[in-house]
């Protein structure tokens, strides 16, 4: 099969699974699933969601003996993975609650229980909760409490996420924890800070509570949650990771939920992601067939200028084909840049990259004097900040 064939079959398998279960069925008819079709959707976390729509469509007796038995061996894997997230989660409630914290889970640690068809459709790699300033210290006690450490990475210094709306990251005793991340924000980084406007109070005023694992916690309203979702693929990620994944937490949190997309694209323009925002619904509506979204879709749509030079960095075929802009430096930077919304947002981006507060440099490095300046500015112009 030729490299375009391929991405073809891909993006009509993306349509099918994403799509109604007649769609599921048509495809199936028209396109036997192979081996080779599993594999590819495993490489994107999407093989355990993808069967699923199979089993629930009735159609799995469709498939070839080789192909079910993948398909058990994957499946099974899925459920051991979510049960061992399940537990991780209830315990992690459990001592928070002990301490008096509700937290705001974000990201796989409420979707894969409140849009997913089951958990164990929604891969995860860490639990992401979000508790305010004064809860954090009490909340790193509970998890040292069962055994969690705290893990601290030299360009990440715990001073400098505090800042950002970062995290602290906590890992686990044994094989039965892993990775939690007690988050400061839920709208993190230096992109966001410099370039953008996001009431993060707005959206803890907007939390929503919810039930999950059957211990109270609380999530985000749907059009901050999408917002959210969008810019952390199009921005923290580059849409390299996790990819179609990522898109696809998109369509199914707005599908659950039914967001007001008036709401969702005022909010986006009010907080100077609307560009970004765009990316990710476009991206979307191209390769999972997520007509919903498309008239917000048009409304955040960037100049012809603006589309032409993004789709020399990103498109739906560059998505399949995973290209990682996380690794290429300068060309990550200026793919960011692109993003912004508005011009001078891009120029104090630019200039802050270069010249930082004092008061960045002593988060950052633990210093602020000339000499660590001047270095910083080096790292900077190679893109290793």
């Amino acid at each position: 099969m030729t490299p375009l064939a391929a991405c073809a079959r891909q993006r009509t398998l993306l349509h099918a699974i994403a799509g109604p279960d007649q769609l599921l069925s048509t495809w199936l008819a028209n396109n036997p699933l192979t081996e080779a079709d599993l594999a590819w959707l495993h490489t994107r976390n999407l093989a355990a969601y993808a069967l699923q729509r199979l089993y629930q469509a009735g159609l799995a007796g469709q498939l070839a003996p080789d192909v079910r038995r993948v398909a058990r061996q994957l499946s099974t894997r899925a459920l051991l993975g979510a049960e061992f997230h399940a537990r991780e989660l209830g315990n992690v409630l459990d001592a928070l609650a002990e301490a008096h914290i509700t937290p705001a889970l974000f990201k796989g640690a409420v979707l894969a229980h409140t849009v997913y068809p089951a958990p164990a459709c929604r891969s995860m790699g860490d639990l992401d909760l979000w508790l305010t300033e004064t809860e954090m210290a009490r909340g790193q006690a509970a998890l040292m409490g069962l055994g969690y450490v705290q893990r601290t990475k030299e360009k990440r210094p715990v001073a400098l996420q505090a800042h950002r709306s970062g995290e602290i990251q906590m890992i686990g005793p044994g094989p039965r924890s892993g990775l939690v991340e007690l988050h400061y924000g839920v709208f993190a980084g230096e992109w966001l800070h410099r370039a953008a406007h996001v009431d993060e109070r707005s959206v803890r005023q907007r939390l929503m509570p919810i039930t999950v694992v059957g211990r109270p916690a609380a999530a985000l309203a749907v059009e901050d949650s999408l917002i959210q979702l969008a810019v952390h693929l199009t921005i923290n990620h580059q849409v390299a990771h996790p990819g179609v994944r990522g898109l696809l937490d998109i369509v199914l949190e707005a599908r659950a939920r039914m967001p007001d997309w008036g709401i969702l694209v005022e909010r986006a323009e009010e907080w100077r992601v609307a560009t970004a925002v765009w990316l990710a619904l476009h991206l979307a509506v191209e390769l999972l067939g997520f007509e919903e979204a498309r008239s917000a879709c048009a409304r955040l749509t960037p100049s012809p200028a603006r589309q032409f030079l993004i789709r020399r960095f990103v498109t739906p075929r560059s998505i399949l084909a995973q290209r990682d802009l996380t690794r290429l430096g300068i060309i990550r930077f200026i793919y960011q840049l692109l993003l912004i919304d508005h011009t001078r947002d891009g120029a104090r981006l630019l200039g802050r990259a270069l010249w930082p507060e004092d008061a960045w440099l002593a988060a950052r490095y633990g210093r602020q004097d000339l000499r660590q300046r001047w270095q910083h500015i080096w790292s900077a112009i190679r893109a290793q900040v």
